[in-house]
């Protein structure tokens, strides 16, 4: 689940910007609260609810917490530092 998670982070990164190069709006590391948001709001395609900001582990690490078409609610972790899920 881990390695999938990280593959479709890296593809929607990769797309960003690529995309981002005929726009000239690219993601930029390290994450700020509105750009982890956007990531995980095109990987989930759900309502961002919040996103907060914690400390761990000496690493910034934003929790997105995302409302799926479903009605279920999952927080998603992304490192500020390198866009990634953290280990």
């Amino acid at each position: 689940m881990y390695y999938l998670r990280l593959f479709f982070t890296l593809l929607i990164l990769s797309t960003m910007s690529i995309s981002s190069a005929w726009a000239e709006d690219t993601v930029e590391l390290p994450l700020t609260k509105q750009s982890a948001a956007d990531i995980i709001q095109v990987e989930s395609k759900g309502k961002i609810l919040s996103v907060d900001k914690d400390n761990a582990d000496k690493k910034v690490i934003f929790l997105i917490k995302v409302l799926h078409k479903d009605g279920k609610v999952k927080i998603y972790k992304l490192d500020a530092l390198t866009g990634l899920p953290p280990k």
